[in-house]
């Protein structure tokens, strides 16, 4: 929904590479290796809560550690914050009695006949006996337009929608789980309500779904067809940062890979 292009850059690049065509930016690693280490966290935690024996999970630090190698160099430099912002959150919430339910759990729905998908980050019960379902974010700086970014995620349109169908009446709601790294802070909230764009979000899923396939026919039929792209500093640029296919875009090639649409030799 971002970029026409940009999706089909992406297409085209994890067919050449094999894999992800996006290239793994620092915040993105960092955010990984985070990831990584609440994972296992929660996983030991819950086991513990069954009584049952957690030797096949790693401690948070270990967890991180395997995962940062993976993200050599970037991830060995990272690494250091990471545990650090790890490190306080554990100690800032080692009072919580919350029963863990699930950690890492690929939750699968439909939307208007599309299949959706969600990796679910934790999901936990309350005291009253309500799950709630928790996403964690990784920022540099937590700061109120930090908050507000997610009111609109689709990512959080769509946990809602989740838990709902599973969990009907037992459903606190979704949460965003904030970890600030300068400084070092701490926060757990629900986004502020956005019921109508809840409300239409399956439509917007299937509207997208059904502009890829509409494209994708397009291209197929003509191969100087002129994808749907959307230049601009908002998509080009976001976050003070490139768009991983920003040199593809102005070239019209991408390396190793098919080209998408018109190719301007210069």
């Amino acid at each position: 929904m971002r970029c026409g292009q940009l999706y089909f850059w992406h297409e085209a690049a994890e067919a050449a590479r094999g894999g992800s065509g996006f290239t793994q930016e620092p915040p993105l690693v960092r955010g990984s290796i985070v990831h990584a280490g609440l994972a296992h966290l929660y996983m030991r935690q819950k086991l513990t809560q069954e009584g049952l024996a957690f030797d096949d999970y790693y401690s948070p630090g270990e967890a991180m550690a395997r995962v940062a190698e993976k993200f050599e160099p970037i991830g060995i430099e990272l690494l250091p914050v990471a545990e650090r912002v790890v490190q306080g959150y554990v100690a800032r919430r080692a009072g919580e009695n919350l029963r863990t339910i699930a950690v890492e759990r690929l939750a699968v729905t439909e939307f208007c006949g599309w299949r959706y998908t969600a990796r679910i980050d934790w999901e936990y019960e309350d005291r009253a006996g309500k799950v709630w379902i928790v996403d964690h974010k990784c920022t540099a700086k937590l700061e109120g337009k930090v908050y507000q970014r997610y009111t609109m995620s689709g990512q959080i349109l769509g946990l809602w929608h989740i838990g709902a169908r599973e969990y009907g009446d037992r459903f606190g709601g979704v949460q965003v789980n904030f970890l600030g790294v300068n400084p070092q802070a701490y926060d757990r909230v629900t986004p502020e309500p956005a019921p109508w764009m809840l409300a239409r979000f399956p439509g917007v899923v299937a509207r997208a779904h059904e502009g890829i396939e509409r494209e994708r026919e397009r291209m197929e039929h003509d191969p100087e067809y002129v994808l749907p792209a959307t230049p601009s500093e908002y998509t080009c640029w976001p976050y003070n940062q490139p768009c991983p296919f920003y040199e593809s875009c102005r070239w019209g090639r991408i390396e190793g890979a098919a080209t998408i649409g018109v190719d301007i030799d210069y």
